[in-house]
This record gives structure tokens, C-alpha cells and sequence, in this order.
């Protein structure tokens, strides 16, 4: 999960199909600059990232045992239900994360995408180790070893899942399939970009990811940077872009459908693997409703039908998910530790989830944007 530029091209004229050149970078992003927002897509980020915060606070039964001591199940019945699914607000981010990569990516050299992609990326992230480093020095937990300080060095990076060393943060793992994807999608900037290169990319990286995951392939390589599921979920948010940038026809719907296919298989499949195995009390067929459901939304979006929606706080809503997502696990963790035994539970979480909150807009606020405008000028 990852902060993107949702502003969207002037839609009063949509661009054709064909690869008749377009205006130059410079032209486009100054054109790009103006251009409106799409809010409903932060609505969907905002959700996914509440999603995720209360899962990893309210909606896992054994997990969450070690931070609050109890299960949270008999702490907080009634919200319980629905958190238990809010780990699925990772694939929304993931749909959300093709369609605006590949609108961000347009008009853009592979340079400027690459430094656009670091900008976004790393100051939040850095800030969000440091903070992970201190918690676990200060605050530590008994259950799990202290990272080591090569151990964390390494987080900075943000390539420690290919050099075998553990997340500081657990959120961190969606990164990782967030940076492959950016490598990837490399590919589609290496020529000017236009409708036929994304749509033949989509393709081509979408069968990839399915064979790559089929043991005597051996491709483990493809199979870490093309994950099916996810690939999947990245490939239907750049279908549901194209639909929104140059209007729906056949081959976008094909692709959109092909997506979901793959998608939905190995969802299945790694949701039954978690009620039947590990014990997550989740039915698999209300969680492929729900993944289902964030495409039908954003598809909604992909067909102009929530342009209306243009609450300009969304837009700073928007801006916290990210530093909100780094930050809100371990530190949220370990403020629940200190705070039950006084406060209770409901007071607990709601405190956490305020601090947080606050938290997230004064990193957004005073360490991503400063960091962002000095590294602007200075890259």
C-alpha cells in the first residue's frame, strides 16, 4: 500500500485507442496539474486502511491475544464480525494501486516515474523504521526477539523479503509486492506508453504470475515479483483504468474478467487455507463477495459513475493512509499494552486509534512533505 497522485486527465475529450503520439511529458503534466482529483478512489483508501486497523486491533483471535491478553472476539462483540474481515482492505489497496500506477505512469519517462515512485515511497517509510526501532527498544514484547540493528538496517532498503531478513513492521510485506509491481510496470515505459503496450503487458504479466505459481515451472524468481492473486488484483485496477481513460469495449472487459477468474481462485483457496488450518473464523464465500464488491466500486469509478463525489477533505483523508498504514501497527501494539490495563478496552482502542490518527497528519504534515520538496530539488 502506497500514496498515489490521483489527479486524472481532462476527461471532456478522452484520448483514443489508437498510437497516434501524444504531447510531450512537459505539456502533460502541466495539463496533469490541473486536472481534477479522484476522490472517491481516497474514500476507497480511507476504508481499506480503517479496514486494516481494526482488523489487526479487533479481528484476530489469536494473534491479537498477546496484546490485549484476551481474545479480542469476547473484548469487543459487536465490532468483532466485521473486523475479522478487514484484512481484506489489503486487496482493495492492491485494485486501487494498478489503476492509479498506471494513470500516474502515463506521460512519464521510466526516470520520472522511478523518482515519482521514491518520493512517494521512501520518506514516510524511513521515518516509520526509525519509530519501529524505537518500539521495540523501548517497548519491547516478550514473544518475539528484538530485531537486530543489521536486522533493521536492512528494513531501509525495503528489499528485506529477497535478503531473508524479518519486517520490522509487519505491514510491511504489501510493500514489497507494491515495489515489485513498480519494477514490473518498468517494462511498459520502456517505449512510449500508450493503450496497446499497457493492455498487451496486462496480458502477458497476468500468465506469468499463473504459470509461474505451478511447482514444475521452477520459477521462483517469477513467482516472488508475479504472485497470482496479486498480480491479479493489479492487473484488473489497470483494466478498470483503461476503462476509464479511453471508455469500455470488449478486450477491457475480457481482461477484467480474466482477472477476476484467477483472482478469485487463489482467494478461495488461501481463504479456506486459513479457516481450516489455521483457525481464522472467516467464511471463504463472504470473503470473495467482498474482494468482489471493491470491484464492482471501483469499476463504478472506471465508469464516471462517482464523479459527483468531490468532498475536498477526502484529498487530506487521503494524504494520512499512508503514514497511518507504516505507523499503526507495532506502535499501536504496544500502545494497547500500556494503556488495557488502565483504560479498559473500549477506551483503549479508541484512544490508539486517535493518537494514531494525530500521528499520521504531523508526519504527513512536518517529516513526508518537507522531505519530499528537499529531495525534489536535490534528485
Amino acid at each position: 500500500m502506497s500514496p498515489t497522485d490521483l489527479r486524472v486527465p481532462d476527461q471532456s475529450e478522452k484520448p483514443e485507442k489508437s498510437d497516434a503520439p501524444v504531447a510531450p511529458v512537459a505539456e502533460q503534466t502541466a495539463k496533469k496539474a490541473a486536472a481534477p482529483r479522484l476522490y472517491a478512489l481516497d474514500a476507497l483508501r480511507v476504508i481499506a486502511a480503517v479496514a486494516v486497523l481494526l482488523f489487526h486491533f479487533a479481528g484476530i483471535d489469536k494473534a491479537t491475544d498477546v496484546n490485549w491478553g484476551e481474545n479480542p472476539r469476547y473484548l469487543f462483540p459487536e465490532l468483532f464480525p466485521f473486523a475479522k474481515y478487514g484484512s481484506y482492505g489489503v486487496q482493495l489497496f492492491f485494485i486501487i494501486s494498478g489503476f492509479v500506477i498506471c494513470l500516474s505512469a502515463w506521460g512519464r519517462t521510466p526516470g520520472q516515474f522511478i523518482k515519482a515512485r521514491f518520493l512517494r515511497l521512501f520518506p514516510a517509510y524511513w521515518f516509520s523504521v526509525i519509530v519501529g526501532v524505537l518500539v521495540w527498544r523501548l517497548l519491547p514484547e516478550d514473544v518475539r526477539p528484538t530485531p537486530t540493528i543489521s536486522d533493521s538496517l536492512t528494513n531501509l532498503t525495503m528489499f528485506q523479503v529477497p535478503m531473508n531478513v524479518p519486517h520490522i513492521v509487519g505491514a510491511y510485506w504489501t510493500l514489497w509486492i507494491e515495489l515489485c509491481f513498480y519494477l514490473v510496470f518498468l517494462v511498459v515505459l520502456m517505449k512510449e506508453i500508450n493503450y496497446q503496450r499497457v493492455y498487451v503487458f496486462s496480458w502477458v504479466w497476468l500468465l506469468a504470475s499463473v504459470i509461474a505459481q505451478h511447482k514444475a515451472t521452477g520459477l521462483p524468481i517469477a513467482s516472488t515479483i508475479a504472485p497470482a492473486m496479486s498480480t491479479a488484483l493489479f492487473v484488473s485496477g489497470i483494466a478498470m483504468y483503461l476503462i476509464y481513460r479511453f471508455g469500455p469495449d470488449l478486450k477491457l472487459w475480457l481482461l477484467l474478467g480474466g482477472s477476476w477468474l484467477i483472482m478469485q481462485s487463489d482467494l478461495m483457496e488461501h481463504a479456506v487455507n486459513l479457516r481450516d488450518n489455521r483457525g481464522f473464523d472467516r467464511d471463504p464465500w463472504v470473503v470473495l463477495a467482498l474482494v468482489t464488491s471493491f470491484y464492482l466500486i471501483v469499476l463504478l469509478i472506471a465508469l464516471h459513475k462517482l464523479d459527483w463525489l468531490n468532498w475536498r477533505w477526502l484529498a487530506t483523508a487521503g494524504a494520512l493512509v499512508y503514514p497511518l498504514y507504516l505507523l499503526h501497527e507495532e506502535l499501536g501494539w504496544a500502545m494497547i499494552r500500556e494503556l488495557y490495563g488502565p483504560l479498559g478496552a473500549w477506551a483503549t482502542l479508541g484512544t490508539t486509534i486517535g493518537v494514531l490518527l494525530v500521528l499520521s497528519w504531523l508526519v504527513h504534515r512536518f517529516v513526508e512533505q518537507p522531505s519530499v520538496r528537499w529531495l525534489k530539488k536535490r534528485l
